[in-house]
This record gives C-alpha cells, structure tokens and sequence, in this order.
C-alpha cells in the first residue's frame, strides 16, 4: 500500500544561491495570483503543499485555514498547492472543489503545481526529495521580491503560527509606532554571514531601517 508520505526526486540541481522561484496560478475560478505580487506588496506568503490522499495533509490544510483566518488582516497571504488526489492521481478542479469543501478551505488553492513544487524542492532541498505537507513561509524584501527570506521550511503549522505572532506580528507592530514600512532585509548568524532560518539556532534578524532583532526558535 502506497505511503502516506509523498517524494517528490527531481534532476535539477540543488543551489543556495539562486533567488526565490517565482510562479503565477490560477484558481479553478480563474483568479490569477503571482508570488513576486504579494511579496512586493509587504505580504508574508505561507505556502501549503498537499495531496489529498494524506491524512497529514488534511490535518495540515484545517489548521492552516484557522491560522489564514487569523491573519487575514495581518498583512499574510496563504496559498494552497493540492498535487494528487485520492487516487494517487494528478488533481483536478473537483478534487480541488472537495478538497476546500471538506478543509473548511477560503485562501485560494491551486491544481496543475507541479513545476512550482519542483521549482522549490530544487531551491530549498539537498536530496531533491520533500514529504507532503510541505510549508513554506517566506518574510518580504518589497523592493526586492526575489530577495526575500525564508523563514520557515518543513510540515509543522503549529511552528509556523509560532513564528508569525513573535515574530512577524512583532515587526508589523513596529512599522505602525514608527510610521515607516519595516521589511525584512536578511538573516544574518553570529558571526555576521547572511543565512537563511535555521531553528535552534541563534539568528539576527536585519530590517530595513537599519534595526535588528536576535532570534532563536527551537525545534
């Protein structure tokens, strides 16, 4: 019986240094939505990867529309990648209109993802290979989407809730006493070399005021 953990290989070559994967989607209601858009416009973008046929995913895509609906008006955008449906299958518009029916799902939820899933395995993995659910957080560069960090890589909502309120609610709180559109520059360690979010691991967070904020989150 096929596992509820899904692998994705690809033969693309693993890189650190090449920019955020861009993308363009449709809805099944043909809604057109373009990550560089909602990065340029100072949103943090969390990204679901899911089949239907995994129970961890359903678990996964409910928590993650209590976590949409608590962050609507956060300056957060929540998009849904569904890759396979209950057969194992490539999913359709009613694998998707199911799939959002049974979730309780309102952030906008693609089919046909497969370039985009393969695009970030190459980014942001070193074996070419990722289990489903997969989620992605990334902090804006407004000015520079395509420089804008990942903050968060892995199938754990429940860390990503964690570092939406301490860290990214944080920022935003100060951006409004300062009257000044803060944004997330890079991550930096301690010995000063930029990086990107690793957890249990002392970071500094550098904004684009010149501020900056020591963090570290466990896992």
């Amino acid at each position: 019986m096929k596992s509820t953990i899904f692998a994705l290989f690809t033969s693309l070559t693993f890189t650190l240094t090449a920019q955020v994967p861009d993308w363009t989607q449709y809805t099944c209601n043909s809604n057109e939505y373009n990550m560089y858009t909602e990065l340029s416009k100072g949103k943090a973008v969390l990204l679901s990867f899911s089949n239907q046929w995994s129970p961890a995913s359903a678990e996964t895509a409910n928590k993650t529309e209590a976590l949409w609906q608590d962050m609507t008006n956060e300056n957060v955008k929540v998009f849904g990648f569904l890759n396979e449906d209950q057969d194992f299958n490539k999913a359709d518009c009613d694998d998707a209109d199911i799939w959002t029916s049974e979730n309780g799902i309102t952030y906008p939820t693609f089919i046909n993802i497969e370039d985009v899933l393969a695009n970030y395995i190459n980014k942001y993995t070193t074996s070419g290979a990722v289990n489903l659910p997969w989620l992605l957080l990334f902090f804006p560069n407004s000015e520079n989407p395509e420089n804008s960090i990942l903050t968060y890589s892995g199938n754990n909502i429940n860390e990503v809730n964690h570092i939406l309120h301490d860290q990214w609610l944080q920022s935003t709180g100060i951006s409004i006493v300062d009257e000044q559109e803060l944004t997330l520059v890079k991550i930096i360690d301690q010995l000063g070399r930029t990086c990107e979010f690793k957890p249990n691991t002392p970071l500094i967070y550098v904004y684009s005021d010149g501020s900056t904020k020591k963090i570290f989150v466990s896992e």
